[in-house]
């Protein structure tokens, strides 16, 4: 199947989507991976093709194109999963085989972004045989320009920042005295009542 992709319009989205200059690629996913995964789904070129002969179209969660690539991308994590979702795919490869979340696929929000910074790149390369080309601003497709240095830098993400992980919290709480630990050091200091001791002197007395 090799031969009849290569030259073709949609391995440049695909080049765009699983990693190129100005686009991320999946973290310890390369272009093997990719492609074989394309190989297992080729349901996918539809979303490639569409990407390519309507550049910079609009890009939403629910619309077909997405979710296509949703699918796909939980293919090149997963050649086995029957999900659609990143997020259930998130979770299923977190709970089942308890890899560090670095490993797991992106987010459905963070994918989506990714999605959009590919589709850019692609109407770009899209557009390259026009006399003048005219793209729209990168405001809107994953990117964002920064006031101060007046430089485009990418949005990873637009949820909210997570709780700092389970172990630094054990870490933190090893440092805290507990309270336990304190009321014994109050006992041994006499400056607080050994409620224990008082219960053991009435027993005995009765």
């Amino acid at each position: 199947m090799l031969w009849e992709k290569i030259g073709q319009r949609h391995c440049l989205f695909f080049h765009s989507f699983t990693g190129c200059d100005t686009t991320s690629a999946f973290f310890s996913k390369g272009k093997k991976s990719a492609w074989e995964a394309w190989n297992a789904y080729v349901e996918v070129t539809e979303a490639f093709n569409n990407f390519m002969n309507h550049p910079y179209m609009t890009v939403t969660v629910n619309c077909k194109q997405f979710q296509l690539l949703e699918r796909f991308t939980v293919i090149i994590y997963n050649k086995t999963s029957n999900l659609d979702s990143v997020n259930e795919a998130r979770r299923e490869l977190f709970s089942q085989k308890n890899r560090p979340m670095e490993k797991n696929p992106p987010t459905q929000e963070a994918l989506l972004l990714h999605t959009l910074r590919a589709v850019y790149q692609a109407g770009i390369w899209a557009t390259s045989d026009q006399c003048e080309q005219k793209p729209p601003t990168p405001e809107g497709f994953g990117w964002t320009l920064e006031s101060a240095t007046k430089t485009w830098r990418p949005v990873w993400s637009n949820l909210p920042v997570a709780l700092r992980p389970a172990a630094n919290w054990s870490s933190v709480a090893a440092k805290a005295p507990r309270a336990e630990d304190d009321a014994h050091a109050r006992r041994r200091s006499g400056s607080a009542p050994n409620y224990a001791a008082a219960n053991v002197n009435s027993l005995s007395e009765k």
